[in-house]
């Protein structure tokens, strides 16, 4: 008994006696990154570590690197100026940034008051761990790549830099799909957010599921499942993590992961990674087929392209129009999740057939025209006593929605007017159902 006791007894301590000897050894690797193993090393990429890499994603991925890619090793505060930069190019400076977030608030997606800027630089910042520029092409990594102190030990016992080495290997996946199949032309914005982000989700499920790839070797049935899994925990994580940004904007960068994913790996266990690569030749056109595989590979659902004529007889010479774009099934599930339930949100979004969302200032005033057309009548009468319940929510059952929100439904078509007066509307509405041109999404 007693040298059992003297037994179990010095165990723990000898361990924790190793863990102290070890640690300060192991903070002084971390701190100089100086070890061979590596990714980024003394703020620069290790040639040899990029070689094997690139190497490995390019048999993977059968597919050969075209040309160099350029490496360039930033601080976060440099990483938090490129996306500003790219932010104000997109959207036309600081005031064009301002105004799609007022644009939005009167549909009912952010907030009235939002530092639309601040929030998406914020999450961006805390959420993008490198990142692949199709129109410099060139790759950026950050001089942090690492993962923290405990997965810094984990690393530095196996000798191996398994954060380093997914991300590395994910940005050159985008490389490659930008030789090979262009990415630049295709990620513009374009008046279809919900096509281009449908086509973020290939992208990104690509790159997400080639990063595992190279770190497990191959991808089998087994490992597709467990790297699922991983993606959906690390998803709810990022969720919890930001309560203060607006969701419409953590479920735009979010979903090209979760949803990239589950799409591609149905691609990957079913056709191998030519049938990946094909995708590009013909991708998803909405968030919808993302979101129901089934409606892109057994029984091809592609959206309706909607086209608005004529809106001057709306909105005269001193209104302006500030955006021109489709929602698409995952921001309409999004939309109606802040004012419904969970359950109601997904079972109105889910007969989506195609948008155009057209908003207009005039001073301080916001107004909009949404036609969705939807699956069916049905579909279509289910948003409409949905989007009934959802004004009187936005607007506290003050009235003002019957006075500024004009709702029509007409067999699987519905129109929404907000911010117009009723009487205005009624003598020009059928203008625009005369006008309303639907054509079959093309890519």
């Amino acid at each position: 008994m007693k040298r059992a006791v003297s037994y179990r007894g010095s165990t723990p301590d000898a361990k924790i006696l190793l863990l102290r000897r070890l640690l300060p050894l192991l903070l002084l690797f971390l701190q100089v990154g100086c070890a061979p193993y590596l990714v980024v090393s003394g703020g620069a990429i290790n040639p040899d570590k990029l070689h094997e890499i690139k190497t490995g994603v390019a048999a993977l991925r059968g597919l050969d690197f075209q040309r160099e890619v350029p490496v360039e090793i930033m601080s976060k505060e440099g990483m938090r100026s490129h996306f500003e930069r790219d932010l104000e190019q997109e959207y036309g400076g600081d005031e064009g940034i301002k105004t799609i977030a007022l644009a939005y608030a009167k549909l009912g997606l952010f907030p009235q008051v939002l530092d639309l800027k601040k929030s998406l630089l914020d999450f961006y910042t805390a959420q993008v761990a490198a990142f692949y520029d199709p129109e410099t092409k060139k790759l950026v990594l950050p001089q942090d790549l690492g993962g923290g102190i405990l997965l810094g030990a984990v690393q530095f016992l196996a000798q191996r830099d398994i954060m380093g080495e997914m991300v590395l290997a994910h940005e050159l996946t985008h490389a490659l799909q930008d030789q090979h199949f262009s990415l630049e032309d295709r990620l513009r914005r374009s008046g279809n957010d919900d096509k281009t982000l449908a086509f973020h989700a290939v992208a990104e499920g690509d790159a997400t599921l080639s990063g595992f790839g190279h770190l497990l070797g191959a991808i089998d049935d087994q490992s597709l499942a467990l790297v699922n899994r991983t993606v959906q925990e690390s998803i709810e994580e990022a969720r919890s993590a930001f309560p203060d940004i607006p969701e419409a904007i953590i479920e735009e960068l979010l979903f090209q992961y979760y949803g990239g994913v589950t799409f591609v790996s149905r691609f990957l266990r079913e056709r191998g990674w030519p049938g990946v690569n094909r995708l590009y030749s013909s991708p998803p056109l909405s968030t919808e087929q993302i979101l129901y595989p089934e409606k892109y590979i057994d029984l091809p659902d592609p959206p309706i392209r909607i086209d608005l004529k004529d809106l001057s007889i709306l909105f005269e010479s001193d209104w302006k129009e500030i955006e021109n774009n489709v929602m698409g099934e995952l921001m309409v599930r999004v939309l109606f999740k802040r004012f419904l339930s969970e359950e109601d949100a997904v079972k109105i979004a889910g007969g989506w057939g195609g948008d155009r969302f057209v908003a207009f200032q005039r001073g301080g005033e916001i107004a909009f025209i949404w036609a969705p057309v939807w699956d069916s009548p049905r579909d279509a009468g289910e948003f409409f006593q949905g989007y009934q319940k959802l004004l009187s929510k936005k607007y506290d059952d003050s009235g003002a929605s019957a006075s500024r929100a004009y709702m029509e439904q007409r067999e699987n078509r519905v129109v929404v007017v907000e911010g117009l007066e009723k009487p205005y509307l009624n003598e020009r509405i059928e203008k625009i159902w005369q006008g309303m041109e639907l054509k079959e999404e093309k890519f």
